[in-house]
């Protein structure tokens, strides 16, 4: 309690403080500067999402993110270098190769540096700087109490479950999140009491603020499945693993082509993200089916869009060639422009595309589904399909499908469809096989320098005296 207490206080206060920093930056730069309405998560105003996008406004976007490039080149530069990126590796480095140690600035740097990235229109999720403001303050209370490396290392992981269960509102998800996302197949027992503890009142604290309600919301008549579903969702695991090995060698590729031009932050990370604006704006002009929506749902974190596939208000209510393929691009170009701006440096995470392009395959293969089969899968089953889709993409890339099956049913309020989620999710699991989106992951607690000494120490304690 008293390790868990505090951290789950300040890991909400927190999130909340970084939710309305992302949510005024967000209203600030593409509302008011580049004439983007853009949409959220949650029950949409007239029970309708709606977006959009004024011209000749729009044109302004890349220039945009260039400057929010450059803001956030110099907090890398002068402030800290771990801003940079999508946080989360960095977190879990810490936990098993730096005792648990996060510098203090750290996570008020990085909660500046994510809300400028996301607001001016990065491609990215909210979930690590979350995680490292909780994760951070965990490091930090280890220290005030003179604690040991070991439990150093446990508040880390607290805090990082109690960041994550407070801006995705799933308590139970964020906690088991921070036991798993550590290894690629294993489980990190010491850290779940604890952080089910922070991450109640991590969420209780955030809900306060912005309400109780789940992230998204269901169509009115809910979410269903059946039997000949099945191997539907099987194929939907297949496809999600394959997607979901393209997208992490596409952002490792990224990465490393922007570490070979050796260009500083502040060079880097405005040319990623004006890149990227570049391709939004390409899509814009040559593809505006659905008002833009190709474009638009590859900037930001996207969560609006994700909530209307979920309510089927995407412009599917017949199923044409040109929404297929919209789809399609819609796919690749939100991996792109998150490759471009979080590849470069850009701060944001990776769990909001995962979240976006997950859904949109689901969708996707669910539209196919339905010009094929329209007696087997009716349009009111693409929401559905969208709700699987974006729970297998990052359980299998995140290699934490345990935590992400338990939050994405957290994020809906709604397990109607865990049986089919189960199959799919851990398809794509063994299906991406060693690839990964988090570097700083190992296979198993044998293999963390954290353990090996310990384990060291105890298999020297049981061996027989000579």
């Amino acid at each position: 309690m008293l390790l868990a207490v505090p951290i789950g206080v300040v890991a909400g206060l927190g999130s909340v403080a970084f939710y309305a920093l992302w949510l005024g930056s967000t209203r600030f730069f593409l509302d008011g500067v580049v004439g983007i309405a853009y949409p959220l998560a949650g029950p949409p105003p007239g029970g309708t999402v709606l977006w959009t996008s004024s011209f000749p406004r729009i044109l302004l976007l890349p220039v945009v993110l260039v400057l929010g490039g450059l803001g956030v080149g110099l907090l890398v530069e002068r402030g800290a270098p771990e801003v940079a990126g999508h946080g989360t590796d960095q977190s879990i480095e810490a936990f098993h190769s730096g005792g648990g140690r996060v510098r203090a600035r750290v996570p008020f740097l990085k909660m500046i540096a994510s809300a400028l990235t996301l607001g001016v229109g990065g491609a990215g999720g909210r979930e690590g700087p979350a995680a490292q403001i909780g994760s951070g303050f965990g490091a930090w209370w280890a220290d005030a109490l003179r604690l040991s490396d070991r439990e150093r290392r446990v508040a880390l992981a607290t805090g990082l479950g109690a960041g994550v269960g407070a801006i995705f509102r799933a308590p139970l998800g964020g906690a088991i999140y921070a036991a798993e996302v550590l290894y690629t197949q294993d489980f990190e027992p010491e850290v779940l009491f604890p952080s089910i503890i922070a991450s109640v009142i991590s969420y209780s604290i955030f809900a306060l603020f912005y309400g109780f309600s789940t992230l998204f919301v269901l169509p009115a008549g809910g979410v269903s499945w059946s039997i000949g579903q099945i191997p539907l969702y099987a194929f939907l695991g297949l496809v999600c693993a394959g997607a979901g090995v393209g997208f992490v060698r596409l952002f490792r590729a990224g990465e490393r082509g922007f570490a070979a031009t050796g260009w500083r932050p502040m060079l880097r990370i405005p040319a990623g993200m004006g890149a990227a604006g570049l391709l939004v704006l390409g899509a814009y002009f040559l593809l505006p089916w659905g008002n833009h929506f190709v474009a638009l749902s590859s900037i930001d974190v996207g969560y609006g869009f994700v909530q209307a596939a979920m309510l089927g208000q995407i412009g599917l209510t017949t199923i044409v060639p040109l929404a297929l393929v919209a789809l399609g691009v819609a796919i690749v170009l939100r991996a792109a422009t998150t490759t471009l701006t979080v590849g470069s440096g850009g701060a944001a995470g990776l769990f909001g595309t995962s979240v976006v392009v997950g859904a949109l395959i689901g969708v996707e293969i669910g539209a196919v589904f339905h010009t094929i089969l329209p007696g087997l899968v009716p349009i009111a089953a693409l929401s559905a399909f969208a709700i699987v889709g974006m729970m297998t993409f990052f359980g299998g890339v995140s290699k934490a499908p345990l935590a992400v099956l338990v939050m994405v049913a957290e994020m809906t309020g709604s397990y109607s469809l865990l049986v089919p989620a189960m199959l799919s999710i851990f398809i794509a699991y063994i299906g991406t096989g060693p690839y990964h989106l988090y570097e700083a992951q190992v296979p198993s607690r044998l293999d963390s320098p954290a353990h090996r000494d310990e384990y060291a120490r105890y298999l020297q304690g049981s061996s027989p005296e000579p």
